[in-house]
């Protein structure tokens, strides 16, 4: 678990933890089940969820666990749920066979590959499905601000089921206009093609950009992700 999103400066020592359980910590138990894993080893990782006051929850470490058993840190209830839809969303993902990327998106994309030869529709269809006018998508990242803001509050979970395709081809389209790029079609396997963005004898994956925002931890930031894709692909083919 990161520490970026903490709410306490360091992390708690367990005499720190106990004296908040004793105070106003209440167990519970079901974002303590719901964040407890079960390894293919057998070994279970418990650890353990308290509520304490105004909308804090505590998050400690599996007292069995070697480095820091027992210590915790304190989370907002938004990012604990965060937290916890991540983790489900993981497992679910490793049983249906779509932990990559691209496995991810072919699941839930309508079009495949030929959302390359539809993209005006796809964005169109953004655009009148979150109410955003055409002059607000001019492919720059402050648009990808508008959008991330727009999927939030339409939830990510109908995002994923809906509008993938849509997400992946604007997204796209800001990447292509950024490195004077085209789209193009690779196959990871046989039978399996998915598009990605060709520029200077390298690629971008616009798919990656997508799938990334919508697992994150934190409020979806199209604009953060998609600089990343395009500053990692600058660097390596300077």
């Amino acid at each position: 678990m990161g520490k970026k999103q903490t709410l306490n400066a360091k992390r708690l020592t367990k005499k720190q933890v106990q004296e908040l359980i004793e105070s106003e910590g209440k167990l519970h138990e079901e974002f303590t089940k719901s964040l407890e894993t079960t390894y293919s080893s057998g070994y279970k990782d418990q650890p353990l969820v308290y509520e304490l006051s105004n909308d804090r929850f505590l998050f400690v470490f599996d007292p069995k666990e070697v480095s820091i058993p027992g210590r915790g840190d304190i989370y907002s209830k938004d990012y604990l749920l965060r937290l916890i839809r991540l983790k489900q969303k993981v497992e679910e993902d490793a049983i249906n066979g779509r932990q990559s990327s691209v496995d991810h998106w072919r699941y839930y994309s309508k079009h495949k590959a030929q959302l390359i030869n539809q993209l005006s529709e796809l964005i169109d269809k953004l655009a009148r499905c979150w109410s955003i006018s055409h002059d607000q998508l001019d492919f720059s990242y402050k648009s990808l601000d508008i959008l991330s803001r727009k999927a939030e509050e339409y939830g990510l979970e109908k995002v994923q089921v809906e509008l993938y395709d849509n997400l992946v081809g604007y997204v796209g389209e800001v990447i292509r206009h950024r490195v004077k790029g085209n789209w193009i079609v690779l196959e990871e396997r046989p039978n399996d093609e998915y598009p990605a963005i060709g520029a200077k004898g390298g690629t971008l994956m616009p798919i990656n950009v997508v799938r990334q925002e919508l697992f994150g931890l934190e409020l979806m930031n199209l604009r953060k992700e998609t600089a990343n894709e395009v500053r990692r692909f600058s660097l390596r083919h300077r």
